[in-house]
């Protein structure tokens, strides 16, 4: 008997074909390459221009997890909201509602004050200008950035989140609906920081000095951050080593976080062998380490303006291995290696949740 080589995806049930094409449309964010070199969402775009029938099925896939690196990729997404915007405005088959489907979403970095035509260098600036000039843009990508139960940003995107919150919160107070019952018009649950330099520190009072800020920060349940590491050395197999803690946790006003329990800090175990060409360009396999603190304890640390530089080493834990050593700290090794860059390491292991 010959093999089948062509098998038309219209004779199988309707489920089955519409359990295959999510499956192929789900985005490879633990791929071995690098992000910018091969798309993690590749199979998905091509797939959206199948059919219209199944762009509305591999939709809700491509914007589970949002992954935007800089300010271009906001641009561009800002652009197809605006698109939606028109498409809803004109009945249009090919307008979809995003925010429901948006589960993470990641801004790295973002341009801020600078001007269109400097954050988008390889952007026309007729198109940067219409992308970033309007003040309809912060209307539309509120909702979808405030839809996330999972929200990473860079120190340097905080101003566009402080933006977002200061429209939803607007646009409460317009509905009348701004009575301490009501629930927040935000899901974000899970805050992920990434810190870029030793001496990176965000500027909280953004946030602080607000009601819309206080109010958010007092709803986050969990907090996450990329410790920065200036040497990849510091990272070597010894795993009984001890664990620095950023910075930037001497300043972050904990009184505030009245809602969270956990912090959660991650390591990549990095051997000392493997130079910075490797890691830019090639690439290490890695595993990675998983430091959990109770927001109670940083609190009490806190209190007595004491938060401590690191956390002394764990006993030797192996992959897929925790450590508990008390109720306010713990450790755990990933089961599973990822391809590490240093270009989008952090981005790689959030995405992918290890």
């Amino acid at each position: 008997m010959e093999p089948i080589t062509r098998f038309p995806l219209t004779d199988l049930p309707v489920e089955l074909a519409l359990i295959i094409l999510e499956y192929a449309a789900r985005p490879t964010f633990d791929q071995a390459d690098l992000y910018d070199a091969i798309n993690p969402y590749s199979s998905a775009l091509a797939l959206c221009r199948v059919s219209k029938t199944v762009r509305r099925v591999v939709l809700p896939e491509l914007l589970h997890t949002i992954l935007l690196p800089d300010s271009r990729h906001v641009a561009k997404f800002v652009y197809a909201l605006r698109m939606q915007k028109v498409y809803g405005e004109k009945g249009n088959d090919l307008h979809f509602e995003y925010a429901p489907r948006v589960h993470k979403m990641w801004i790295a970095s973002h341009c801020g004050n600078l001007a269109p035509a400097q954050c988008l260098p390889h952007t026309p600036r007729a198109y940067a200008l219409k992308v970033f000039e309007s003040p309809l843009d912060i209307s539309l990508l509120a909702p979808i950035l405030l839809a996330a139960p999972y929200l990473a940003l860079g120190w340097t995107s905080l101003d566009l989140l402080v933006e977002c919150l200061e429209h939803a919160w607007k646009s409460r107070v317009a509905t009348h609906v701004d009575n301490e019952q009501s629930p927040p018009p935000w899901n974000t649950q899970t805050l992920t920081l990434s810190c870029t330099s030793p001496t990176t520190s965000p500027r909280w009072e953004r946030l602080t000095d607000t009601p819309h800020g206080s109010a958010f920060l007092g709803s986050i349940s969990h907090l996450s951050t990329n410790p920065y590491v200036c040497d990849h050395k510091s990272h070597t197999t010894d795993l009984c080593r001890d664990h620095r803690l950023p910075l930037w946790m001497k300043i972050t006003p904990w009184a505030y976080f009245k809602s969270l329990q956990t912090v959660f800090l991650l390591y990549p175990r990095i051997k000392p062998s493997v130079d910075q060409f490797a890691l830019a360009f090639t690439g290490t396999d890695s595993h990675v380490e998983l430091l959990t603190l109770s927001a109670s304890l940083l609190r009490d640390h806190c209190a007595c303006d004491c938060i401590p530089k690191e956390i002394k080493g764990f006993t030797e834990i192996g992959p897929g291995e925790e450590c508990i050593r008390s109720d306010d700290v713990r450790l755990k090794v990933s089961g599973s290696c990822i391809r590490w860059y240093t270009r989008d390491g952090w981005e790689k292991v959030w995405a992918c949740m290890l």
